[in-house]
């Protein structure tokens, strides 16, 4: 069963270093432009900060993308490290912004990693998460003198039907299902309906568990 973990909702935390304070936002963003929404609220919410430095990875269902930017710190300081935290949690579809207020004491490119990276650590260890499984939902057409068999095959299996479309052939029978068990499924299915089964992977998502 393949699952991944993404964050239940928005949360916020903060801390002071060497009188800078660093306040990380974190959100859900299931695509890149969900992460730029969030970032633009956060940038007109702290429009006076020194700097809003993100970075996020998003694509459970699809294409992965990742993006990080220092937002005028020094390069590699900020927003990598605040990328690095992400990776490192296990989270997807996230994004985190770390917005600075300096106050006054430069920390050194060594010190803005520590600071922008402890600080992401501390959101992304706090934020509520929301395991997803990946299920394929799958269409099979069976003539009608199987169907009796393959729906009292899926009842004994635990798998609930979505729901059955019947035409003059037969019926299609609708189901989600974990994808490692396509193999085992497609051979039943071709066994009680003697090789008259036709049965086709409609799409594969991630929903909750």
């Amino acid at each position: 069963m393949k699952t991944v973990a993404c964050p239940a909702r928005r949360i916020r935390v903060q801390q002071k270093i060497k009188g800078s304070k660093f306040i990380a936002s974190l959100a859900p963003a299931s695509s890149e432009e969900e992460a730029e929404a969030f970032l633009q609220e956060i940038k007109k919410e702290f429009w006076d900060a020194s700097h809003n430095v993100y970075a996020f990875v998003v694509g459970k269902g699809g294409e992965r993308a990742e993006k990080s930017s220092d937002d005028g710190e020094p390069s590699g300081s900020s927003g990598p490290p605040v990328l690095q935290a992400i990776k490192g949690s296990g989270l997807t579809d996230v994004i985190v912004i770390v917005t600075r207020y300096f106050g006054g004491t430069k920390l050194g490119i060594g010190g803005l990693i520590r600071a922008y990276g402890d600080t992401a650590a501390m959101v992304l260890k706090e934020v509520p998460r929301r395991e997803y499984q990946l299920l394929a939902r799958v269409q099979v057409h069976v003539p009608y003198d199987f169907i009796g068999n393959i729906t009292g095959f899926l009842e004994k299996e635990d798998i609930n039907i979505e729901k059955i479309d019947y035409d003059n052939m037969g019926g299609s029978i609708f189901f989600w299902i974990d994808p490692g068990g396509l193999d085992f499924l497609q051979k039943k299915f071709q066994e009680l309906g003697r090789g008259q089964c036709r049965v086709d992977i409609l799409k594969k998502v991630y929903k909750p568990g």
